[in-house]
C-alpha cells in the first residue's frame, strides 16, 4: 500500500453495495433454518445493535475496496472469510489508530468479529479466535479521549437548568417583532420541551434510546394508577424489563407540556401535518423527535447555561455520582438505576463520585486559602 496517501476517513458502504455474498449471509443471519437448526445468535440482537454492527461491517467493507489494495473485482466476488484476515485487519487498525479514537478502534474490531462469526457459521468459532482476541485487547487498553470529570455538573444544577427553562418559557412575553422581544409560541413549546427533557432525563437517567421513543400507551403509560415508564426486556440493553414511575415533582410540569405546549409543537409549524402521533417528544415540525435532535437540544441549553456541552449519556453519570455522593450505600443500586450487571461499573461509579467531591472540596480549599492570603496582604 502507499505510503503518501491521505489519512483514513472512515465510510459506511450500504448494504445494498455490499458483495452479495456478504449480503446474502447477513439476511441468512437473521432467519431461521427449521425447528432443529441451531438459531443464530444474532437472532436475538436488538435494533440498535443490528443497526451498529452493521454500519461497522459497512465500514470494513469500504475500506477493503478503497485501501486495502485489492481488486474491486475481487471485493465483488469475495465471500466474508476471503476478507477478514489477520494482515488486512492490522492494516485497517493501524490505520484506524491514526485517525480516531481508541474507544472507536475497539468497536470497529468488535463489530467486524460480530458480524463474521454470525455470517460464516459454516466455520467454527475457533476460527475466529484471533480475532476475538483483537478486540478484546483493544478494548482494554482503549481510554476515553475526553475527560468528563472536570466538567461533569451535579444532578441538582441539571435539574435546575431543567425548571428554570420551563418557568422562563411560561413568563416569556408575547413576541413583539418591531421590538425584537419576546418570544413565539413555538420558541415557548421548545424551550418548554427542553427543560421538561432536561429535568426528567436527570431524574430518570435512562439511556437516550429509551429516552427518545418513549411512546403514549406504550412504553409511556399514563392512566388513573399514575404514570409510569414500562420498558419490555428487548427494549433494553440489559435485556431486562424496567418498570418505575414518574418523579412526582414533575408531574405539574408534564401536565403543562401534554396540554399546552404539546399541541402547540404538534400544530405551529408549517411543516406540520397536524395528525396526531403517540411519541411524547415532539419536534419543532410537529413530528417525533428523533436522537439527533433531542442531543443538539441538550447540547444547546446546556453550553448555555455552563458553557460546555453535556451530552445525554453525562446525566447517567450525574445522576449515579450525586446519587452516592449523598449517600455512599446508594451505590449498591446503581446497577438497577442505569440498567448495569457488571460490578465492576458500578465500582467504577463510586470511584468517580469520591474523585469529583475530592476535587471540589480541594478547589473550595484553595479558594478560602487565596482569600485569607489577600485579606492579609492587605491589612
Amino acid at each position: 500500500m502507499p505510503h503518501d496517501r491521505k489519512p483514513y476517513s472512515a465510510h459506511c458502504m450500504p448494504i445494498l453495495d455490499w458483495p452479495i455474498s456478504h449480503q446474502e449471509a447477513w439476511n441468512s443471519a437473521f432467519k431461521m433454518h427449521g425447528l432443529f437448526a441451531k438459531p443464530n445468535a444474532a437472532i436475538k440482537w436488538r435494533e440498535h445493535s443490528i443497526d451498529k454492527t452493521r454500519k461497522g461491517y459497512g465500514v470494513w467493507l469500504h475500506w477493503c475496496l478503497t485501501r486495502s489494495g485489492i481488486a474491486a473485482e475481487v471485493v465483488a466476488n469475495s465471500r466474508p472469510e476471503d476478507l477478514v484476515k489477520q494482515d488486512r485487519i492490522q492494516a485497517f487498525i493501524d490505520e484506524l489508530i491514526n485517525s480516531t479514537s481508541p474507544m472507536t478502534v475497539y468497536n470497529r474490531i468488535q463489530e467486524i468479529y460480530d458480524t463474521i462469526v454470525n455470517i460464516t457459521p459454516h466455520l467454527p468459532k475457533t476460527h475466529w479466535v484471533w480475532l476475538k482476541a483483537a478486540w478484546q485487547n483493544l478494548r482494554n487498553e482503549a481510554t476515553p479521549v475526553r475527560n468528563k470529570l472536570p466538567a461533569l455538573k451535579e444532578a441538582d444544577q441539571l435539574e435546575a437548568l431543567g425548571l428554570k427553562l420551563m418557568q422562563q418559557a411560561v413568563a416569556a412575553p408575547e413576541r413583539n417583532y418591531r421590538r425584537g422581544e419576546g418570544l413565539t409560541n413555538l420558541q415557548r413549546a421548545l424551550m418548554y420541551r427542553d427543560g421538561l427533557m432536561i429535568a426528567l432525563l436527570i431524574r430518570r437517567p435512562f439511556r437516550i434510546k429509551n429516552f427518545y421513543s418513549l411512546t403514549i400507551g406504550i412504553n409511556f403509560l399514563i392512566d388513573d394508577g399514575g404514570i409510569t415508564f414500562q420498558f419490555q426486556a428487548c427494549e433494553m440493553k440489559g435485556k431486562r424489563s424496567m418498570t418505575v414511575s414518574f418523579p412526582i415533582n414533575l408531574l405539574p410540569y408534564l401536565k403543562g407540556y401534554i396540554d399546552h405546549y404539546r399541541p402547540i409543537l404538534l400544530t405551529a409549524s408549517a411543516k406540520s401535518t397536524g395528525n396526531a402521533i403517540g411519541e411524547l417528544w415532539i419536534s419543532r415540525d410537529g413530528t417525533a423527535l428523533k436522537q439527533g435532535p433531542l442531543r443538539v437540544a441538550i447540547y444547546t441549553r446546556t453550553e448555555k447555561e455552563f458553557g460546555i456541552k453535556i451530552p445525554p449519556h453525562w446525566f447517567r453519570d450525574a445522576a449515579v455520582t450525586t446519587l452516592i455522593r449523598d449517600k455512599p450505600e446508594s451505590a449498591k443500586i446503581t446497577g438497577s438505576i442505569l440498567g448495569h450487571t457488571d460490578h465492576t461499573i458500578v465500582q467504577k461509579h463510586y470511584n468517580q463520585s469520591q474523585m469529583i467531591h475530592a476535587s471540589r472540596r480541594h478547589y473550595r480549599t484553595i479558594c478560602e486559602l487565596l482569600e485569607l492570603s489577600a485579606s492579609d496582604t492587605a491589612a
